[in-house]
């Protein structure tokens, strides 16, 4: 019994603590990593989820006690994974630009080229509406040359390298088209998307694009 009062004593004081530090303005880390023991990762991944959500509706300046409330946990339990908004917010960004390239490889490797960059592109284009604000919290916070923006323009090179070479082996692209141009049409068709523009008009953006890809 008297353990059981110790381990509570522990989590309340930890809680305090996280609540303490984020008070007195403590800084974020470079990046927020997923935990390994079980119980904690799972709260990590409810924290994320729950954040994505509310930044999609109703933008990142949401509370913190409201995230940690949508994910069913408490506010210590929160600012333990996120001592602030900012790792919050980049960590969000980090599952979601991870997500749109874990998709892309599993579409480039299991159809044509064509489709798999279509798919990226409608990802890109479909998140850019949700995003709300991260990419600019995190400028504002860290800069252009952020960890986070760095890895995912890494990650989202390495997936236009293999979608662009797969494209010009199946002969659906020409043959001078590069990784970092499929990079950039992606990113600047998802900077100019709207987010009231209907599957179908992005469609037929993508579509366009597609057009001027391929072989004469």
């Amino acid at each position: 019994m008297g353990s059981t009062n110790t381990e509570q004593e522990a989590v309340m004081a930890a809680d305090t603590s996280a609540v303490t530090a984020r008070s007195a303005g403590a800084s974020a880390p470079k990046a927020a990593c997923r935990p390994t023991r079980a119980d904690a990762a799972r709260n990590y991944d409810k924290l994320i989820a729950a954040a994505r959500a509310l930044y999609a509706d109703e933008g990142i300046e949401v509370a913190m006690e409201k995230v940690a409330g949508a994910a069913g946990v408490g506010i210590g339990t929160l600012y333990r994974h996120f001592p602030n908004r900012t790792a919050l917010v980049e960590a969000a960004f980090r599952e979601q630009a991870t997500e749109i390239v874990s998709q892309g490889w599993q579409l480039v490797e299991n159809g044509p080229a064509d489709a798999a960059l279509a798919g990226v592109i409608e990802s890109y284009m479909r998140s850019a509406a949700t995003k709300r604000g991260m990419k600019e919290a995190i400028l504002a916070a860290s800069g252009g040359d952020a960890p986070v923006f760095l890895e995912s323009r890494e990650n989202s090179r390495k997936l236009m390298e293999a979608i662009v070479t797969a494209g010009q082996e199946q002969g659906l692209f020409r043959t001078d088209v590069t990784a970092i141009e499929l990079q950039r049409i992606a990113g600047g068709l998802s900077m100019a998307c709207n987010p009231d523009d209907t599957p179908e008009v992005n469609g037929r953006l993508i579509s366009i694009v597609l057009d001027g890809l391929r072989p004469a």
